[in-house]
């Protein structure tokens, strides 16, 4: 029995969290990260102090458990309202690294670090948004210090954003991970899931410009040949998440703090199970990368192109 717990406490300990733990912490500043000249970016040093601490709890993020239904694919929201933030003629986004370097999130099949995943398409999408004529890419947090979730919302509504996107890599509940050794290091991984998935929150004051925005993301991604995962949607503790529209893959998660909390449309997009062998050794090529980066773009191009049609 004890070698039983202490097995399954070392196993839930280097999955690690992924968008479920998406919660608030606290820790030290890490190094600069460089990203393209004229990309604006928001960094622990220069923009907490103003700013009060959060008060959320551990648990705080954690949503009740919806029932599981679905929408239909074709059942679009119009795309009133997002119009009004501007940088010139380029709309402001708020391109949010998920987690931290101090809480990393989920640990990869091989040992990497869920936020190395996700700085890295941040990078590449500010790259990619800085040649556009109509998006102005606005990154959060790009060294990867002690910013809170709560911050980052308040940081992307007093730049102006007009829309908020946190980019994370997936992970999957204990019950599925299997040890193995890498280099000399246990590690755990799960061939069960692969694919992405795209989260919205109700409670955003946005929810359906929200909704609109993850399901043009959602049908980018299948179009550049990636596959939703549902198994968030598996009625066990933890998981159990109301699928809106299965077809475009998106997932409704109400109480995740940067959703819910965002003045502007928010979502979340989980780009791909790094805890999968054969998913984490895709996710670190560069046509694999290059993917995500243009099915982001293309949502966000098709978006604001929608709101601004008469």
């Amino acid at each position: 029995m004890i070698v039983s717990i202490v097995l399954s406490l070392w196993l839930t300990s280097m999955v690690g969290m992924h968008s479920g733990d998406y919660l608030e912490w606290c820790e030290p500043a890490a190094a600069a990260i460089h990203f393209p000249a004229g990309v604006v970016v928001a960094t622990a040093a220069s923009n907490r102090s103003p700013l009060s601490a959060d008060p959320s709890s551990a648990n705080a993020g954690r949503a009740p458990s919806p029932d599981n239904t679905s929408s239909p694919a074709d059942q679009r929201t119009p795309l009133t309202g997002a119009r009004e933030v501007v940088a010139g003629n380029r709309r402001i986004v708020a391109l949010d690294i998920g987690h931290t370097v101090g809480h990393p999130g989920a640990i990869s099949a091989t040992g990497a670090t869920e936020f190395s995943f996700n700085r890295r398409i941040v990078q590449l999408l500010a790259a990619r948004l800085k040649r556009s004529a109509h998006i102005e890419p606005y990154v959060i947090n790009p060294s990867g210090g002690a910013v809170t979730l709560l911050e980052r919302t308040r940081l992307a509504k007093a730049r102006g954003a007009a829309l908020f996107l946190s980019v994370h890599h997936d992970s999957v509940q204990p019950k599925y991970l299997v040890p193995w050794t890498v280099g000399g290091k246990r590690l755990v991984y799960a061939d069960d899931f692969h694919g992405y998935g795209v989260f919205v929150s109700q409670k955003n004051p946005r929810a359906p410009q929200s909704f609109a925005f993850a399901q043009l993301l959602g049908g980018e991604m299948a179009r550049q040949g990636f596959e939703f995962s549902p198994h968030h949607s598996e009625p066990v503790p933890g998981e159990n998440r109301q699928i809106l529209d299965k077809y475009n893959g998106v997932y409704r998660y109400d109480d995740l703090i940067v959703l819910k909390t965002a003045a502007m449309p928010a979502v979340l997009l989980e780009c791909g199970v790094i805890i999968n062998r054969a998913e984490e050794k895709l996710l670190n090529e560069p046509a694999t990368r290059d993917k995500i980066v243009a099915a982001i773009t293309a949502a966000l191009e098709r978006y604001f192109e929608a709101a601004t049609t008469p």
